[in-house]
């Protein structure tokens, strides 16, 4: 069973922010949670092995990118 939803996109904004409670707010309804809340539900997110598997994919896929970027560079 894969992700849901809401975890694919906190994984995809966690990567862009490197910041797990902000990525926590962009993907889920925070309204009416406590900045406490917030941060002991992102760090749990973090703690899935699921989730933590397709953050770790989603950065290597940026490094490769990343590395393709600059090899072309050094080449112009």
């Amino acid at each position: 069973m894969g992700l849901t939803v809401k975890q694919e996109k906190f994984c995809n904004y966690y990567v862009e922010t490197g910041n797990a409670s902000e990525a926590y707010r962009r993907a889920y309804d925070c309204k009416n949670m406590m900045e406490k809340s917030i941060w002991e539900k992102s760090s749990e997110l973090l703690k899935n092995v699921k989730v933590t598997s397709r953050v770790k994919e989603l950065q290597d896929e940026l490094k490769d990118i990343s590395d393709i970027t600059k090899e072309r560079l050094m080449r112009e």
